[in-house]
């Protein structure tokens, strides 16, 4: 993820967050982990709003997100469908104005597009980043599962925002501490040191996000 505010909300105004509506603590209801989670830019220009549920059939997040690219405001919904193992197996992305995407995978590097059939430029890619979150830095974080000191270097399956264009990129997690991850945008040459909580959601994104702290340090 490599997106960062760049323009204001509408009206010139910050964006402020109700921290009783979305500090909630973990809600356990039969084995099932519930979160609801939000970011906000380094700048209060952006802000997302993403409602975590882990189970022991897998896990869902529901999203919505409130950025800009070029000097356009746009709002973009998503919704991911991960396997136990943090694998995505489903995505739907829509924009406001309208144009969406859905993508498919079997977990083991096979894409599909429901407009487009089978996507073999995607071919061997577990993990997809949607360039507007700092949520799709969890999955790779979640499923390599490295320890202190060890790296990875993987290619993931990108989704640009807004043009909801997907494409191939190489990137590299390496684990600094029990909380510290870099992160290597190895196309571009961007690179950022990311703090997470316990559960390998990120905290800290440099110059781009902060997440809205909770009384729980696990998050």
């Amino acid at each position: 993820m490599t997106w960062r505010p760049c323009c204001p909300t509408p009206l010139g105004r910050k964006i402020s967050v109700n921290p009783r509506r979305w500090r909630k603590a973990v809600r356990l209801k039969g084995g099932r982990m519930q979160r609801e989670i939000v970011w906000t830019g380094w700048d209060h220009q952006g802000i997302e709003r993403l409602e975590l549920n882990i189970t022991s059939q897998g896990i869902t997040a529901e999203s919505r997100v409130e950025g800009c690219h070029d000097g356009r405001l746009y709002q973009l919904t998503y919704r991911l469908v991960l396997d136990p193992g943090w694998r995505m197996r489903q995505l739907s992305a829509r924009l406001d104005d309208g144009r969406a995407c859905q993508l498919s995978s079997d977990g083991m590097g096979h894409w599909w597009c429901q407009k487009r059939g089978a996507l073999d430029g995607l071919a061997g890619c577990i993990d997809v980043d949607i360039a507007a979150t700092p949520f799709t830095n969890t999955l790779p974080i979640r499923r390599l599962g490295l320890e202190p000191g060890e790296a990875a270097t993987l290619s993931v399956a990108l989704l640009s925002v807004p043009s909801l264009s997907t494409r191939p990129m190489q990137q590299r997690y390496t684990r600094l501490s029990s909380h510290g991850w870099r992160y290597e945008g190895l196309d571009s040459g961007f690179t950022a040191s990311l703090e997470v909580g316990d559960h390998g959601l990120v905290l800290d994104y440099p110059d781009t996000f902060r997440r809205q702290r909770t009384a729980d340090p696990a998050f």
